[in-house]
């Protein structure tokens, strides 16, 4: 699947990096800091309080902050990737597949019946899905090979050739054909070339109408939720632009199990307002992962403080095409002038967190198929001899500079969180050793999906939350030269080529190894930077079960098991 972007948390989907959620066994101490743990202690914890159904409240309202708000409705579209939107539309769209929380994947039951069957006819792969009968979209289409096709239709080409503004489009180039299988509930996928693995091709579906021609895809969605294209546990009550406020309700149409929670609230803030808002019981969740907001939590009633691995990369995006950065050799001397260590003590203070280098923005330092691909290391002496290689000359500013020209980048932030702003400062430090002028970009928290969509930046602070365990979709979605979401413009046609090649690869650690390779050649263009992975650190009110950290098994919460404990004080 693709990756979403978030603030400094892409799909892919892409994230702002300091949106972070996350989990452990509960702040009962008071305490001023988080209990000692690295990455590979957090990747195994399940911190989402488990609870069966059945002893958990019928009834009550969960209500959430997003840092971003989307510019599009349309989850599938670019301009609707944010991996805070995504966090809505996961209890209001088809998703055909569950995670465990060590990544193995399995069918989701409501929508899929069975993992797909996987087949050789006349030479070709061919691969048989059987979907359950009861799955309807909220207009009562049913959800069945036409769902498949419609998807297939909007994300087998690149917009600049299909006309669709998708977030990736691997895999579904290679597939000649989607039909009915020998039975209403079947569908039959026939590839022109295999393509593994096979449930990262198909983990979501399309409402036919909305694929019906690629402008209803590209704006049909951009002002209008169309409730009735989607089928989940929850539907939209309303939407307040006003407030940006989303309200969920149970879906009376739903044909699972039913909704334990009666409405799920979303409301846009800004960092600063989220702590007062959880003391003030207006919210039940929010992101305490670093020292600051997680010292400002305390004392909280009902809190229960909860921590895991957080399952994104956060990464510093260089936009190539911005001033400043066309030259490779600045953008390679801003790497070699990053001292990646120094931001993570900074980042990390006071969070008792280690993590090994993150090296690789493909695979988790904690998976087995993890291989560090940086071109370069942190020198200061080594950023100023490539930039003096290149032609630039120290000024009497502590600058340098090329024709008459100094080198000064724009670094764009976002929210008001003082983290945000000490990294940012970071940075900036660094590279004025380096003699690189760092100007920062400060925006607010709404802004995000806006400002990436529009490339109005030159480095940015962002990362890229995962929506599976396998990166193979990730790939392209971030490396090709014809993908809308390779937002640092780099790449090659050669790249694109061995990029597509990849879904033949049947064996994982083959196709893990060229990945890998891919990878190490493309970060030679040093279009983005990997910066670290991070914990999972979320304060959730008392009482709320089966929501948090839960490693792979959180991507995509069971959003009707979200309940609260009997006798729990929610609103």
């Amino acid at each position: 699947m693709t990756r979403s972007p978030s603030r400094a948390a892409f799909a892919l989907c892409i994230c702002a990096s300091l949106a972070l959620a996350g989990c452990s066994s509960g702040n009962k101490d008071g305490k001023a800091a988080p209990e000692k743990q690295d990455i590979n202690q957090a990747s195994k914890l399940v911190a989402n309080n488990p609870k069966d159904r059945g002893s958990l409240e019928q009834g009550g309202t969960l209500t959430l902050e997003i840092g971003d708000w989307p510019t599009n409705y349309n989850g599938q579209h670019i301009d609707g990737n944010s991996g805070d939107y995504h966090g809505i539309t996961d209890a209001t769209d088809p998703i055909l597949y569950e995670w465990e929380s060590d990544g193995k994947i399995k069918p989701n039951k409501d929508y899929l019946e069975e993992m797909p069957k996987v087949e050789t006819k006349d030479g070709k792969q061919v691969i048989t899905y059987t979907m359950n009968p009861k799955a309807k979209w909220n207009d009562g289409t049913p959800i069945d090979w036409t769902a498949f096709e419609a998807y297939w239709k909007a994300n087998r080409a690149p917009m600049d050739k299909g006309g669709y503004g998708n977030i990736s489009t691997t895999g579904f180039e290679d597939i000649a054909s989607v039909a009915k299988g020998d039975a209403e509930n079947k569908v039959v996928v026939t590839m022109t070339k295999p393509f593994y693995p096979v449930p990262e091709l198909f983990q979501l579906v399309t409402h036919p109408k909305l694929a019906a021609d690629a402008k209803t895809f590209n704006e049909g969605m951009k002002t209008d939720f169309h409730p009735e294209w989607r089928a989940g546990p929850f539907t939209l009550d309303k939407i307040d632009n006003q407030a940006k406020t989303f309200v969920l309700k149970a879906n009376p149409n739903w044909w699972g199990d039913k909704p334990l929670l009666d409405k799920v609230v979303f409301r846009q803030m800004e960092d600063s307002a989220t702590i007062p808002a959880f003391k003030n019981g207006e919210i039940d969740a929010t992101a305490v992962g670093n020292k600051s907001r997680y010292q400002q939590i305390q004392g909280a009633k009902d809190l229960d403080i909860r921590r895991s691995q957080r399952l994104v990369l956060n990464v510093n995006m260089f936009n190539t095409k911005a001033e400043g950065l066309t030259d490779i050799n600045v953008r390679k001397a801003i790497w070699q002038a990053y001292d990646r260590e120094e931001w993570k003590k900074v980042r990390f203070d006071g969070l008792n967190w280690t993590e090994k280098p993150t090296d690789s923005a493909l695979f988790f330092t904690f998976q087995p198929e993890y291989e560090p691909t940086m071109p370069v290391t942190h020198s200061v002496d080594d950023a100023k001899k490539t930039l003096e290689g290149a032609g630039y000359a120290m000024g009497g500013d502590g600058f340098y500079a090329k024709d008459g020209k100094k080198i000064s980048i724009k670094y764009t932030t976002f929210g008001d969180d003082p983290m945000s702003r000490a990294l940012a400062q970071t940075v900036q430090s660094q590279l004025k050793k380096a003699g690189i002028d760092l100007q920062i970009d400060q925006r607010p928290a709404a802004s995000f999906s806006e400002t990436v969509n529009k490339r109005e930046f030159g480095l940015l602070a962002m990362a890229w939350g995962v929506t599976s365990a396998w990166p193979i979709a990730n790939i392209c979605q971030t490396m090709c030269t014809d993908s809308q979401s390779n937002y640092s413009s780099t790449g090659s046609k050669e790249l694109d080529e061995r990029i597509r090649k990849l879904g033949s690869i049947e064996d994982p650690k083959a196709q893990a190894k060229e990945m890998n390779a891919i990878e190490k050649e493309w970060s030679q263009q040093y279009g983005q930077i990997p910066m670290s992975t991070s914990p999972l650190v979320l304060a959730t009110r008392k009482g709320l079960a089966n929501f948090g950290p839960a490693a792979f098994a959180s991507l995509h919460p069971r959003w009707q098991d979200v309940g609260w404990e009997k006798n729990s004080t929610h609103k």
